[in-house]
């Protein structure tokens, strides 16, 4: 099944909208490929690879699953959609400033924080039951993973996949 450009920019505008950076808008966009009738880990996973080894923010993987989805129109859809919540934030910023005082407020803010975490974590485990489970996916996850906590410059990372593909392929 396929996504119309319409349903693709609606996906990728409301993953957008309702994620808080980065990869928090994973689940929405997990719930609105999986209504479409689409597999969103076929989608996702490659369209993670790809934005991860792209330089940018992370949310930028949104653009590779409309290219996924329907082409370069797809990709200049998604580009389009990622636009519209930035500018949002411009009119929420003067709305924070004058709320931002109230206890309230500040608590509301907390607790939304707490949510994406939860919601992150379960679409993380989502993911993991269906990625690649050979010894050396593994063994790139455990590297990966050690590279990012040590904060390494993204060069490293870049021309250690380039030097392990030349030696494997």
């Amino acid at each position: 099944m396929m996504m119309g450009p319409e349903q693709v920019f609606l996906a990728i505008l409301l993953a957008s909208l309702l994620g808080f950076g980065g990869l928090g808008s994973l689940p929405v966009l997990r719930s609105q490929l999986s209504a479409a009738g689409l597999a969103p880990d076929g989608v996702i996973l490659p369209a993670l690879a790809v934005g991860n080894i792209s330089p940018g923010p992370n949310g930028l993987y949104l653009v590779v699953v409309g290219y996924f989805l329907r082409g370069l129109p797809g990709a200049l859809l998604a580009v389009a959609a990622l636009l519209i919540p930035p500018m949002l934030v411009l009119l929420l910023e003067r709305l924070k400033a004058r709320l931002v005082h109230l206890r309230r407020f500040r608590s509301a803010l907390a607790s939304l924080s707490i949510a994406v975490v939860a919601v992150l974590a379960t679409s993380a485990g989502s993911l993991v039951q269906h990625a690649d489970t050979t010894v050396l996916a593994i063994v790139f996850t455990v590297v990966g993973a050690g590279m990012l906590m040590f904060r390494l410059p993204p060069i490293i990372p870049v021309a250690l996949a380039v030097a392990t593909g030349l030696i494997l392929g």
